[in-house]
C-alpha cells in the first residue's frame, strides 16, 4: 500500500457516515493490541479553539524535550497534517504501513458485521503510529463531541482540556449548550486533571465542573481576571497572565483565551510529573501556528483566510475585523455547509463587507452558492455566486485595491481549497 492508496482507502470509508459510539473503535483497537493503552494523553474537547489550544500544548511539550504526538482535524493543505510527531507530519511511508495494518484488521472485523467508519480508522492509525514511535505523550483532539467520539476509547488521561463550548452539531450533540457540555465533559476520566477555558455560557461551565468533581478531578480555570492584554495587532498579541509575560503569534483575543487555557493545561502536566518550565510554555505558545485561523496569506494584496464556521467562530472573526483590521475595505469569498447556522453567520459578517462572492465547496454538505448569495444579499448590495471556489477567488482578487482586504471565510473546507489553489503562487507570508 502506498501513502496515496492509504489516503484513498481512509476517504473511501466516508460512505459509512460519521456514527458516534465506541463499540467499533474498541473492537478495532483490540485487534491491534490496544496501542492506546500504552500511551499517555492530553485529551482536548470543545466547540471552538481545540486545534489552536492543542497546538500550543504540543509545542510546549516539544520544547520541553518530549517525544510528542499531535492528533488533530481537519487538515487544510495536506491530509498528513492530522497525524503529527514533534511538529512534523507523519511520513508517507509510515502512513502507508500503519494504514495497511489497520485495514487488515478492518477486513476481518467486517466479516463479523463490525464496520468501522472513516474517523475511527484514522484514529486507530494514529494510535498505532504513536505507539510504534514510542511517544512520551499524545495531544489528542476530539473529532466531534467527546463522550461517544472515537478518541474517547482511551481509558486514562493525564490532563483533559475543554475549550469554548457553544452550539454546534446540534442534531447530534444536543439542542442546548448544557446538553452539548455534557457530551464534551464525557472525556473527563477518574482522577485526571482538567484545564477549563473561560466559558461564555455559565450553564456549560456548571455542567463541566459538576462532572469533574464527580470524577475527583483537579480543576484549573483559565482566569480572565488575571489577564492583561498589552498589545494586539495583525502580528498576534502580547499579554500578562498570572504575572508572566506571554505572546501568541495567532491573531485575536480568542487566541489569547486559548493561550491561557493551554498555559493552565501545561501547569497541570507539570504537577503530574512532566518536566516543563515557564520558558517552555512561553516558547510553546508563541511558536504555535495553525492554518486558516485568521491567517494572513499575503500582505500585498492583503489576503486573510479563516475557517470559522459556527456562530461563535464567525463572531470572533468579526470582532477582529472591527478592531485589528479596522478601516480595511473588505471583499469576502464565503462558502458554508448547509448544516451550519448560516443565517446567523451571514447576518454578522455580510454587513461588514463591501462585496461578497459566494461559492459552493467540493463536499456533499456544501450550501448551494446561489442560495447562500440570496441570504447575503439581504445585508450586502454587491454579490455574485460561483460554482467553483477558484473562479470566485480569482474574480474577487481583481476587485481588491489599495486599502482593501480579500477575506476567505465560512468553512475550513473552503479554506483548504483556496490554500491549495495559491500554494504555488508565492503568496504566503508570515
Amino acid at each position: 500500500m502506498t501513502d496515496a492508496q492509504a489516503i484513498e482507502y481512509i476517504h473511501s470509508r466516508e460512505k459509512f457516515g460519521s456514527v458516534l459510539g465506541l463499540e467499533r473503535i474498541s473492537a478495532l483497537c483490540e485487534r491491534l493490541g490496544n496501542p492506546q493503552d500504552k500511551l499517555r494523553f492530553v485529551h482536548v474537547a470543545g466547540t471552538n479553539g481545540k486545534g489552536s489550544t492543542s497546538t500550543m500544548i504540543s509545542q510546549t511539550l516539544i520544547d520541553a524535550g518530549y517525544n510528542t504526538g499531535l492528533f488533530t482535524s481537519p487538515f487544510v493543505i495536506d491530509f498528513r497534517e492530522r497525524i503529527q510527531l514533534n511538529g512534523s507530519m507523519i511520513s508517507p511511508d509510515d502512513l502507508a504501513v500503519c494504514t495497511g495494518e489497520v485495514k487488515n484488521q478492518v477486513d476481518l472485523l467486517e466479516k463479523e458485521g463490525i464496520v468501522p467508519t472513516e474517523f475511527e480508522i484514522l484514529t486507530a492509525v494514529a494510535f498505532l503510529y504513536y505507539y510504534k514511535k514510542k511517544c512520551d505523550v499524545v495531544v489528542l483532539e476530539v473529532g466531534m463531541g467527546g463522550l461517544y467520539d472515537a478518541t474517547n476509547v482511551i481509558k486514562d488521561t493525564d490532563v483533559c482540556v475543554i475549550t469554548s463550548v457553544s452550539l454546534d452539531h446540534t442534531a447530534i450533540l444536543g439542542e442546548t449548550v448544557e446538553e452539548i457540555a455534557v457530551n464534551k465533559a464525557g472525556i473527563i476520566k477518574e482522577n485526571c486533571a482538567l484545564a477549563l477555558y473561560p466559558q461564555l455560557f455559565k450553564g456549560a461551565k456548571d455542567v463541566i465542573v459538576k462532572t469533574a468533581k464527580e470524577h475527583n478531578c483537579r480543576i484549573s480555570f483559565a482566569d480572565k481576571e488575571k489577564l492583561k492584554v498589552i498589545k494586539s495587532d495583525e502580528n498576534g498579541s502580547e499579554f500578562i497572565y498570572k504575572n508572566q509575560n506571554l505572546k501568541t503569534s495567532m491573531i485575536g483575543f480568542h487566541q489569547v483565551l486559548n493561550a491561557i487555557t493551554a498555559y493552565e493545561a501545561c501547569m497541570l502536566l507539570k504537577e503530574r510529573g512532566f518536566s516543563i518550565t515557564t520558558e517552555n510554555i512561553k516558547r510553546g505558545i508563541y511558536s504555535a501556528r495553525i492554518a486558516a485561523r485568521v491567517q494572513i496569506i499575503s500582505r500585498n494584496p492583503l489576503i486573510v483566510i479563516d475557517g470559522g464556521h459556527n456562530a461563535d467562530g464567525v463572531e470572533a472573526l468579526c470582532s477582529i475585523l472591527k478592531t485589528t483590521f479596522k478601516g480595511y475595505r473588505i471583499s469576502a469569498l464565503l462558502g458554508m455547509m448547509k448544516d451550519k447556522d448560516v443565517d446567523t453567520a451571514v447576518s454578522l459578517l455580510a454587513p461588514l463587507c463591501e462585496r461578497v462572492y459566494t461559492s459552493a465547496v467540493n463536499v456533499p454538505r456544501s450550501m448551494d452558492a446561489e442560495e447562500l448569495r440570496k441570504k447575503v444579499s439581504l445585508y450586502c448590495s454587491e454579490t455574485m455566486a460561483f460554482k467553483n471556489s477558484g473562479d470566485a477567488f480569482n474574480a474577487l482578487k481583481n476587485t481588491v485595491e489599495d486599502g482593501g482586504m480579500l477575506l476567505v471565510c465560512g468553512s475550513l473546507y473552503l479554506a483548504s481549497e483556496i490554500e491549495n489553489l495559491i500554494k504555488g503562487d508565492n503568496l504566503c507570508s508570515d
